[in-house]
């Protein structure tokens, strides 16, 4: 019962991430204003902002205008609820659930506006500078943040932003071969999709999390 509670609370906080993510940039509150459709501007009762069930028993549509609610609203109070609920069972540690959450979140920003607020990401840097000794070789993953920042490398600064964080994490042998299974995986949405830019920060969470589910197997 208690972990079926952990994971709901999880599956809310994930609800509010969406909410933080859609607002960031408009003037919006994310903390006091009302939940409300995109579509049509209704605004939200009760019995619609159940995280996961609303979605479900609505069948993925608004319950005034019908509209087609995003998937991703979906997936994403999913995997946060599961990152509490592994958290919470030890599967993972609070310092890697903290690690997985950090990648959710940025990779919201990144699937919507192909880049993220370097506020967010210098919240998550500082935590874990807290947690973690520094060591010399993040300092190749800002430098290259940087140069890409700078010169047109094909790959945006907050990539490398990324790679900084989760070199807390992973060794650099590791990270490369995140970095490679996100460029086949990034390789497959381009040719099924054919979209011209891709957001690569969640193809690099997603090569993170099957490095650690590849790990925690061995």
């Amino acid at each position: 019962m208690l972990s079926l509670l952990i994971f709901f609370f999880g599956s809310t906080i994930g609800s509010f991430l969406l909410v933080f993510v859609e607002r960031f940039f408009t003037e919006e509150s994310f903390i006091y204003g009302r939940s409300h459709c995109d579509h049509c501007q209704h605004r939200l009762g009760i019995f619609d902002l159940v995280p996961l069930l609303s979605q479900l028993f609505l069948r993925g549509r608004c319950r005034y205008c019908k509209t087609k609610i995003s998937f991703l609203n979906f997936f994403t109070e999913l995997i946060c609820g599961l990152i509490f609920l592994s958290a919470f069972l030890h599967f993972t540690s609070v310092t890697q659930a903290l690690s997985f959450l950090f990648c959710l979140v940025l990779s919201l920003f990144d699937a919507k506006n192909h880049g993220f607020p370097l506020l967010v990401w210098g919240g998550f840097a500082v935590i874990f500078f807290l947690i973690f000794p520094f060591h010399v070789t993040m300092l190749c993953w800002f430098f290259l943040a940087l140069l890409a920042d700078c010169f047109p490398l094909k790959i945006g600064a907050g990539d490398f932003l990324w790679l900084f964080i989760l070199s807390y994490f992973l060794s650099f042998i590791q990270l490369v071969e995140v970095i490679q299974i996100a460029s086949v995986l990034g390789l497959l949405w381009y040719v099924f999709k054919k979209e011209k830019e891709l957001a690569f920060i969640p193809f690099l969470s997603i090569g993170y999390l099957i490095l650690f589910l590849t790990l925690q197997i061995h």
